[in-house]
């Protein structure tokens, strides 16, 4: 990849992403609250999510798993706390396993901030994840939002083309 959309230092708290995206509002909202575009573009691959579900409402619940076997699955959870379309969204996040016989094991609640701001043919998306509680997990989702932030632009440039 050839630069970073992560503004901040490795393991600095918030986690800030910023980049550009030839959209509108509206198209790079849809792609981060539609399940079947997430599927394509969250993840530190693209197409690597299990599945994506999403209640857009205020306390609803949102779940992107990214394995599921016979003994666990692996994701990520949270509640939508603010929504306004197609210009700014905030939820709750948590890293979650939960395992064959029902128990989970959660990290501990963080928040992500997302705004979507009309800049001339397209969009700039700031991306501000706070609260994560240590350096190395910090490192971790900083890397995953940069490669997801990159496979959003290719499906974006996809969907142009």
């Amino acid at each position: 990849m050839p630069f970073s959309f992560v503004k901040t230092e490795p393991g600095a708290d918030p986690i800030v992403v910023e980049g550009f995206f030839a959209a509108s509002p509206q198209a790079v909202f849809h792609a981060w609250t539609e399940p079947s575009k997430i599927m394509k573009w969250f993840g530190k691959s693209p197409n690597s999510l299990f599945s994506a579900t999403v209640d857009l409402r205020p306390g609803g619940i949102w779940q992107f798993l990214h394995s599921k076997t016979d003994q666990q699955s692996v994701g990520f959870e949270g509640t939508y706390l603010e929504i306004e379309t197609n210009q700014r969204l905030v939820y709750s996040w948590s890293h979650v396993i939960t395992h064959a016989n029902g128990e989970k094991q959660t990290t501990p609640l963080s928040t992500v901030e997302v705004t979507f701001s009309a800049k001339g043919a397209g969009t700039d998306i700031r991306l501000v994840h706070s609260a994560i509680k240590s350096d190395d997990a910090r490192r971790g989702v900083g890397g995953g939002w940069d490669a997801a932030f990159h496979h959003l632009a290719e499906l974006i440039k996809e969907t142009l083309d």
